[in-house]
């Protein structure tokens, strides 16, 4: 389900959807305004995406899994809430959002501070930031791991920064 020019937005409970800043095999990331007017990131991923049920039933298990401890470890994206719009097909999950690549949160430049981007905008990383960032990615890994929950999509565009703090996102992959 490709949303269309002309198609309206996706309605997520207390939340004002500003524009679409990504788009992957299974979903949508949306920026969006919550009723406090604070910014978040809003992931939808549609039933119509997947050749059949399971792996869509199984990514919703594990966003329901992770969910709980998501605010349990620096290292992982906050995921604020968790819905489902059975009608409109997709479920959805809504996340604290990655500080901007660009000097505007809100505006149409955007673009979410990612390891990749960092790596695009510096070239090489300084060799201490690397050890900070591995040491914090793998301590977020461990924490994961002692759940008995995995990644499955760990990449440098996965990897986003709040408040300049590494974070593993796309958690979706969990499982």
């Amino acid at each position: 389900m490709i949303k269309k020019r002309d198609d309206p937005n996706p309605i997520i409970p207390n939340h004002s959807l500003i524009r679409l800043i990504g788009e992957g095999s299974y979903g949508q990331v949306w920026l969006a305004r919550n009723d406090l007017g604070q910014l978040r990131a809003v992931k939808l991923v549609y039933r119509s995406r997947f050749a059949n049920p399971k792996p869509y039933d199984r990514e919703f298990a594990g966003i329901k899994r992770f969910e709980p401890i998501s605010r349990e470890n620096e290292g992982f994206v906050d995921i604020l809430q968790v819905g489902i719009d059975e009608s409109a097909g997709f479920f959805f999950y809504v996340m604290e959002l990655a500080d901007s690549a660009s000097d505007e949160a809100a505006g149409e430049d955007y673009r979410a501070c990612t390891l990749l981007t960092e790596i695009q905008r510096l070239g090489r990383l300084p060799i201490d930031r690397v050890i900070q960032l591995g040491i914090a990615l793998t301590r977020a890994l461990e924490f994961l791991h002692k759940r008995q929950l995995v990644h499955r999509d760990i990449k440098p565009s996965n990897i986003i920064f709040v408040g300049g703090q590494p974070k593993l996102a796309d958690v979706g992959l969990v499982a």
